[in-house]
């Protein structure tokens, strides 16, 4: 599997950039200083989603269906 880039996101009390690797379920990212909430669960159920979504992606074989024509 790939490896998935980071994302960085500030704190909304204190500022701090933050990075974090992935998103699960039912565990919010916190901010590492003063450990406010990143994110809202919602948004953060729906970003666990996209992203195990985005790992599967990454799992499928190659077929061949990609077009290399454009080099």
């Amino acid at each position: 599997m790939a490896d998935l880039p980071f994302i960085i996101l500030p704190c909304p009390s204190c500022q701090v950039k933050n990075r974090v690797k992935s998103y699960s379920a039912g565990k919010v990212p916190v901010c590492a200083k003063c450990k406010t909430p990143l994110v809202a669960e919602d948004e953060n159920d729906i970003h666990a989603k996209y992203g195990q979504n985005l790992n599967n992606f990454f799992d499928l074989p190659d077929i061949g269906l990609r077009s290399d024509s454009g080099k």
